[in-house]
C-alpha cells in the first residue's frame, strides 16, 4: 500500500490549505513546522491472556509536526510519525515475527507558554495508527491516545530553533485481522524525540 506518500500529501495539503485560508478567514498565530528523529519503545499495559503473548523490538523512526497558536499560550497541532519495527507473537503451539511500517496521523490541543530561554509545552490529543505488514498482508488501523511533554529551545534566529521531547502513545495491540494472533492487550509506546522547528 501507499499509505506513506498519501498520508504525508494530505498533511501537506492541509498546511497549504490553512496557509491559504488565513488570507479568507482565519489568520495564523506563530505557527510553526517541525520536525526530526525519535525512538520507539514499545510495553504493555494490560494483560489479558488468551493464550498469545505480544511484544515489539525496539526501533529508531521520524515525526512532522504543523502547530499554530490561535493564543499566546495555547495551540493545535497535527503530527504524522513512521518507524518500522517487529511485532513479536507468542502462544503454545506457534510463533510469528512479522516486520511492521507504523504511521501514524494524531492532532491535539497545546499548552505552550512561551518564555524567552525555555518554552515549555504539554499536549494532549488523539488519532489513529496504520500497521502494514512490510512484503504483504493485511493493514490494520488502530485508535490511539496521545500525551506529549516536552520543550523548545529558542536560538538567536527568531524563526528557529530545537524540540525536545516525550510522547506516549496508547492503543490496543494489532493483530492484522488474524484471530489467532489476538493478544487484546493494550500497550504504551513511548517515543522520545529531538527535531527542530521553523516559525514562520
Amino acid at each position: 500500500m501507499q499509505t506513506l506518500p498519501r498520508v504525508f500529501t494530505s498533511l501537506c495539503a492541509l498546511f497549504v490549505t490553512a496557509t491559504a485560508a488565513q488570507a479568507q478567514f482565519y489568520k495564523i498565530h506563530n505557527g510553526d513546522i517541525g520536525g526530526g528523529a525519535l525512538g520507539q519503545f514499545t510495553t504493555p499495559l494490560t494483560s489479558n491472556y488468551t493464550g498469545v503473548t505480544q511484544s515489539t523490538r525496539d526501533s529508531l523512526g521520524g515525526y512532522f509536526t504543523i502547530r499554530d497558536h490561535p493564543v499566546a499560550w495555547a495551540g493545535i497541532e497535527v503530527n504524522y510519525g513512521y518507524s518500522r519495527f517487529s511485532e513479536i507473537y507468542n502462544a503454545s503451539t506457534y510463533s510469528a515475527n512479522p516486520k511492521t511500517n507504523m504511521h501514524e496521523a494524531t492532532a491535539a490541543y497545546l499548552f505552550h507558554p512561551h518564555f524567552r530561554k525555555l518554552q515549555p509545552f504539554v499536549s494532549i490529543g488523539g488519532g489513529y495508527i496504520d500497521f502494514i505488514p512490510v512484503g504483504g498482508g493485511q493493514n490494520q488501523w488502530r485508535g490511539t491516545g496521545l500525551l506529549e511533554v516536552g520543550f523548545d529551545i529558542p536560538t538567536s534566529n527568531p524563526h528557529f530553533g530545537f524540540r525536545v521531547q516525550g510522547r506516549d502513545l496508547i492503543y490496543r495491540a494489532p493483530n492484522f485481522q488474524q484471530a489467532n494472533l489476538g493478544s487484546k492487550t493494550w500497550v504504551n509506546t513511548e517515543e522520545p524525540t529531538f527535531g527542530v522547528w521553523l516559525r514562520y
